[in-house]
């Protein structure tokens, strides 16, 4: 039954982005507006909200209208975003019994003046802010980056430390939190799909020996591991199954990656595909060699919603240990675990729908709703 008490949940994601951050932010409002029916959102301006937002949510988009000189002055006073003063401005006139900040970097500077508002404070964690920055963040010029780095690692142990429940995606980065602070109000609670995912069934198709990676291919912690891929495993595949091929599609190829896949002839390279499911569609297996940062992979989804078998870096698993307990991925670290889990997957009984059902089980947004009204009522918050 839902709840009486008022919230407000707060974003710095744009919401109508197609990409992790904010398609996991879409799943974590969803759930809190199934079980608090007085639910206040803050969020970034966008065109139309009715695809992503519940409609019992009271909405309150604000819009950054800072020149970049102001930004950058505002970022060495610990002010990482717009979300800063407008929550400041909109707490002055309104008043909740909870607030829920999504991603520690939206609170940077906030934790404080919120709890003096007497209302809880719950933060979502969507990584370890310290592993994302050092994968991340060396692109940016030295003058953007030392404010960043040091003031979004300060949010986060704001948060972790002045938060009534941090709320993380996987084990591990609850695990890595509880070793800097032994915390009892940590919980990993997961990612969910933000939309009821349907029930599915899967046409026949040629069994073949097609792989897939998908993904942003222009970040350096996404950009590296492909490559590493290609170079490293991609031969041990073709020495084992040599009618195999790779299909890689995803935005923005760095140059660097697209004259490495035109340079193997069973590989071939999709920049900016308008719909990633078809590609995806077209494999038999689905590859994601990311072995840098924390947090959930969402990519790996593209390759479960499509019912094919999973093959990932050790790194990748984190926040699947269900889907690898129900044999529908295969995990490794070196070359050897790669050949080992290659075969295995190869040659294993998986069909589409075994693992579609997997997915459905894990990532719904009927289980994200049931876990986190689980642990609301732990921490005697409802």
């Amino acid at each position: 039954m839902p709840m009486n008490k008022k919230v407000l949940f707060i974003t710095s994601h744009k919401l109508d982005d197609n990409n992790g951050g904010s398609n996991a932010s879409k799943g974590f409002a969803r759930c809190f507006a199934s079980i608090f029916n007085d639910l206040s959102l803050i969020f970034h301006e966008i065109e139309r909200t009715e695809p992503y937002i519940p409609a019992n949510v009271r909405l309150f988009p604000m819009h950054d209208d800072r020149m970049k000189i102001r930004k950058l002055f505002d970022m060495y006073r610990g002010v990482l975003n717009y979300v800063h003063c407008y929550v400041k401005e909109h707490l002055k006139t309104h008043q909740y019994d909870i607030v829920v900040i999504d991603h520690s970097f939206t609170g940077a500077g906030l934790c404080k003046y919120i709890k003096s508002t007497g209302a809880k404070l719950i933060t979502i964690h969507h990584n370890v802010e310290r592993d994302y920055l050092r994968d991340n963040s060396k692109e940016r010029p030295l003058s953007y980056r030392y404010p960043l780095v040091y003031y979004s690692k300060k949010a986060e142990r704001d948060c972790l430390q002045y938060s009534d429940v941090n709320l993380t995606v996987t084990k591990k980065d609850a695990e890595t939190f509880r070793s800097w602070y032994p915390n009892p109000h940590l919980h990993n609670w997961g990612i969910f799909e933000y939309q009821s995912i349907p029930e599915k069934t899967f046409e026949a198709k040629e069994k073949s020996l097609t792989f897939v990676v998908t993904g942003s291919l222009c970040f350096v912690q996404s950009l590296q591991p492909i490559m590493d891929f290609i170079q490293r495993y991609w031969p041990i595949v073709l020495q084992a199954y040599p009618q195999a091929r790779l299909l890689v599609a995803g935005r923005n190829p760095s140059k660097q990656l697209q004259e490495a896949c035109s340079s193997v002839k069973s590989i071939s390279i999709i920049p900016n595909p308008t719909d990633i499911a078809t590609i995806v569609q077209q494999g038999n297996y689905y590859v994601c060699p990311i072995y840098a940062g924390s947090g959930l992979k969402l990519r790996i989804w593209d390759g479960l919603k499509q019912g094919l078998p999973i093959i990932c870096h050790r790194v990748s698993t984190a926040g699947y240990e269900g889907i690898m307990e129900k044999g529908c991925l295969f995990a490794y670290n070196d070359e050897t675990t790669f050949s080992t889990s290659l075969r295995q997957m190869v040659t294993a009984d998986l069909s589409p729908e075994k693992v579609y059902r997997a997915y459905k089980d894990t990532f719904s947004v009927e289980t994200g709703i049931e876990r986190l009204h689980d642990i609301l009522i732990q921490e005697n918050i409802i």
